[in-house]
């Protein structure tokens, strides 16, 4: 008390002090300030070096029993297939994912050429394998009294880490330790919507699955991808995403909790998945996705015929990963302006119709999503800029342009019927002269079925 007492009769005397005690009370001043407000150092939440427990004192966590969601497509088949071993350290479901407790990731030995998060300029045409780690004997440590797991078969990236894991039966000392649940993901087509938003789903349904928030749950991304623009995507959705390879600085991180994902391609809206019917949770996913966009998440299935929404994606050219330097994107229409005068003046003689057109190539994902919301039939050329599908409301209409080498790809197709939204394939020849007319009798049938006295 007398110490601040002193500081508080300095500050009020400064003004009369004679200039050469100018350095010296600015000094006093400052120490006076940090002992009457103290501060704490804060680096991402995540807590500093300390030791680790031995493994008696994990016992309470690794005995606890997990509650798990088990409501629906494909999480009931998941809750059926659990396997645990080494005292529910290890958990695998399904041969799909599995989950660590108290397991330490030893850094150095993912090995790899990058540590991702770079800018795309300064990687042009980088090999793609330069994007990945190769995960070596030690990477992954949990707290294990008993054998290891053998002859389990995980596909792709989570084979290898499986194969890393080993066991620690001592104290250890971590440099990081993360308290957070946290996601860790290896993403493949990372510029690529589709590709993407099956592995954000995958992603929110773990949550669902393990029952955490998914505000509250971190992702750590097993890759070494450049920066891309459909990063924000997960910062949004979840509480943050890390690199693995910027945490290489760390030799040993604790992480109380890891759920490793399952790959892309075993994402359960897929197109390899066939499904037809919606998976768990896919509702809840759409609305929580637009909520943290601003975007309108309601989902009724009730279309307002008295106004019409009808927006047409267009496609240009730009640059998305390291191995398109040129930015030259494939599936245009070679007369896309002449098309879309011709389809704004046709649709202009419906008062009730609202036809407008927009690029999402340098449009904010925030707009992009406010968009689609508010869109009733959605028109586009065969691209990954259709998953956009996901996120219209119910009972609203797809149409997909498709020239005659892609019709047989039924990726957009399968997503409308999870997201429970009138498909029309739309057949065309690129350099056809009756193309806007072809669109626009397509259109013309999805409008007739949400609204069948509108054009009347």
């Amino acid at each position: 008390m007398a110490f601040n007492n002193y500081c508080s009769k300095l500050c009020m005397q400064y003004r009369h002090r004679r200039r050469r005690y100018f350095l010296l009370n600015l000094f006093v001043i400052t120490l006076c300030l940090c002992a009457i407000f103290p501060f704490k150092y804060h680096i991402f939440q995540l807590s500093p070096s300390k030791p680790l427990p031995r493994n008696s004192s994990f016992s309470d966590l690794l005995r606890k029993e997990m509650t798990l969601n088990c409501t629906g497509d494909p999480l009931t088949t998941w809750c059926a297939a659990e396997m645990k071993y080494c005292n529910s350290s290890l958990l695998i479901y399904k041969n799909l994912f599995f989950l660590t407790r108290s397991a330490i990731l030893q850094t150095i030995h993912a090995e790899g050429k990058r540590v991702g998060g770079e800018q795309i300029q300064a990687v042009l045409n980088q090999a793609e394998n330069d994007e990945y780690f190769h995960f070596k004997k030690d990477f992954l440590q949990i707290p294990c009294n008993a054998s290891l797991p053998r002859g389990i078969t995980l596909q792709y990236h989570l084979s290898k880490i499986l194969s890393s894991i080993t066991s620690y039966q001592t104290s250890a000392n971590a440099d990081l330790i993360v308290n957070e649940s946290t996601i860790a993901v290896n993403r493949h087509d990372y510029a690529n919507i589709y590709h993407t938003m099956t592995d954000l789903y995958t992603a929110y349904i773990l949550c669902r699955f393990f029952q955490r928030d998914p505000k509250s749950v971190r992702i750590l991304f097993l890759d070494a991808h450049p920066h891309g623009n459909l990063d924000v995507y997960w910062s949004k959705l979840f509480h943050s995403y890390s690199r693995l390879g910027h945490l290489k600085k760390y030799s040993k991180i604790l992480y109380h909790e890891i759920i490793w994902a399952q790959p892309q391609a075993q994402s359960d809206i897929d197109v390899q998945r066939h499904r037809k019917q919606t998976p768990s949770f896919f509702a809840d996913f759409r609305q929580h996705m637009l909520k943290q966009f601003h975007a309108d998440s309601t989902a009724t299935r009730t279309v307002n015929c008295e106004s019409l929404q009808i927006f047409y994606l267009g496609r240009r050219n730009y640059v998305a990963h390291p191995r398109n330097p040129s930015g030259k994107v494939t599936r245009q229409l070679p007369n896309e302006k002449q098309v879309l005068e011709t389809l704004q003046k046709k649709f202009s003689g419906y008062s009730k119709l609202n036809f407008t057109y927009n690029y999402f190539e340098q449009l904010p994902i925030e707009e992009q999503l406010q968009t689609i919301a508010r869109t009733d039939v959605f028109i586009g050329m065969h691209g990954a800029g259709l998953t956009y599908v996901t996120m219209l409301k119910p009972n609203r209409a797809l149409v997909e342009l498709s020239g005659p080498s892609w019709q047989s790809q039924d990726h957009f197709q399968q997503l409308a019927i999870i997201n429970q939204v009138r498909y029309r394939q739309c057949a065309i020849q690129d350099e056809s002269p009756t193309v806007a007319e072809k669109i626009f009798d397509c259109t013309k049938e999805k409008v007739l079925e949400l609204c069948p006295s509108i054009m009347t």
